[in-house]
């Protein structure tokens, strides 16, 4: 990294730091959120130009299958296990 850079960065994780109220132990998310802000705003024009490889977001047949893939009623995960009660007097005794 540039030293420019870096004392870009520093400026912003200060700014970051005295917004929050100068908190104690936060100084690499301060780093962090600053490097991601300049990162963003450095290269904002480059997430404006449009797309030049443009295909199709999924084919068809991904969507004419979907209804093929089995479901949670399909798996039986909707009934509800049924747990004898161990007092219970109807039981026969082990012997």
């Amino acid at each position: 990294m540039s030293t420019n850079r870096d004392d870009k960065i520093r400026a912003r994780a200060y700014q970051l730091w005295e917004e929050e109220g100068r908190p104690e132990g936060r100084a690499e998310q301060h780093w962090f959120s600053a490097r991601e802000s300049l990162a963003v705003e450095e290269n904002h024009e480059s997430a404006l130009l449009p797309v030049d490889n443009v295909t199709d977001a999924e084919p068809i047949e991904a969507i004419e299958n979907a209804g093929e893939f089995p479901t949670l009623t399909d798996q039986g995960e909707q009934r509800i296990p049924h747990h004898p009660k161990t007092d219970d007097a109807s039981r026969p005794a082990n012997n």
